[in-house]
């Protein structure tokens, strides 16, 4: 690229006049730094019982990923619950935009704490403003009768193109408004299976597949590796809803928002090994996009599944610089 790309107006972190915009450089068009992030997202603050603050962490993006809010509350309901449970299922809604260079306060209420279960509501905000509102439910381990699925018959992820090498393709025609997300550095390897959508005005399959593992090695128990999985979790589920309704992810006319988000744990697994998220979408309309995934082990066993369901509503005009 020639230069910084401009993804809004004055005073959006990142931006011209934003709070990030020293770390925006001819080099490095993006402030987000994904070494920065794994050290500082869930690096929390106890100001009293069960009540949390998390600093932000710098990015381009125009609004907070809802996986790492996801992930964040996930965290935050965990660190109230013995450790011989964990997470076993959240549901979570996604209420207002959050801000990139805002303090994110949490406050977790202990709705029960049984032999077996605990469960936690767990209440997000940035000031007055809610963020995300979520139940998860956390167990014992215990042994038992096991099932699972069969994974997809799909090419090996060696055998795939990375997905940041194909957005370095599409970097030239991406919109300002979109290019901070596809173009920012990440901390996940992405190889989609099928031809990824660019500019796409047909109606897609209502399924699709990616492999994905986070880059280098991820450190810690298994309730690390979930709120991680929570993170990657709300990538691609919702754009696989939007292509069987002929609607382009990349049409700047189109108003998007994650609206709800649940995801049940069924094995151990973790996020530094190749894992294929398989989804599909079996319905959509009123301005909603709905998307299901699985997400499979490498030896084929299914770890987890996730539902989203997201605003999908085409405007007249287009939205720059707007959250």
């Amino acid at each position: 690229m020639d230069g910084p790309v401009s993804a809004g107006g004055p005073g959006l972190a990142g931006r011209p006049g934003g709070a990030y915009a020293n770390d925006v450089t001819e080099q490095n068009p993006y402030p987000d730094d994904p070494q920065d992030e794994r050290e500082h997202l869930f690096e929390f603050q106890e100001i009293a019982p069960d009540r949390f603050t998390v600093a932000p962490v710098r990015s381009g993006l125009l609004r907070l990923f809802g996986g790492a809010i996801l992930s964040q509350c996930l965290d935050a309901a965990r660190r109230t619950v013995p450790e011989d449970k964990i997470a076993h299922s959240l549901h979570a809604y996604y209420m207002k935009p959050g801000m990139t260079d805002a303090v994110n306060e949490i406050e977790v209420t202990r709705e029960t704490d049984g032999r077996s279960f605990a469960t936690r509501a767990v209440r997000m905000t940035q000031g007055d403003a809610p963020l995300m509102r979520m139940m998860a439910s956390f167990k014992v381990d215990e042994d038992g009768s096991r099932q699972s699925m069969p994974m997809p018959d799909v090419p090996a992820p060696e055998t795939l193109e990375p997905l940041a090498d194909i957005f370095t393709r599409f970097a030239e025609d991406l919109s300002p408004r979109h290019g901070p997300f596809w173009l920012r550095r990440q901390q996940i390897d992405w190889r989609p299976v099928q031809p990824f959508p660019f500019r796409n005005a047909e109606r897609l399959e209502p399924c699709r597949q990616f492999w994905f593992r986070f880059t280098g090695t991820i450190d810690g128990p298994h309730h690390v590796h979930q709120r991680w999985l929570a993170y990657a979790s709300d990538m691609h589920i919702f754009q696989t809803g939007l292509g069987p309704m002929g609607l382009d992810w990349s049409d700047d006319r189109m108003q998007t928002s994650s609206l709800d988000h649940a995801m049940w744990f069924h094995d151990r697994f973790r996020v530094d090994e190749w894992l294929l998220y398989a989804m599909d979408s079996p319905a959509g309309g009123n301005s909603l996009a709905f998307g299901r995934g699985n997400i499979f082990r490498r030896d084929g066993t299914c770890v987890a599944s996730v539902c989203q369901q997201g605003l999908a509503r085409m405007l007249d005009q287009k939205r720059e610089g707007k959250l």
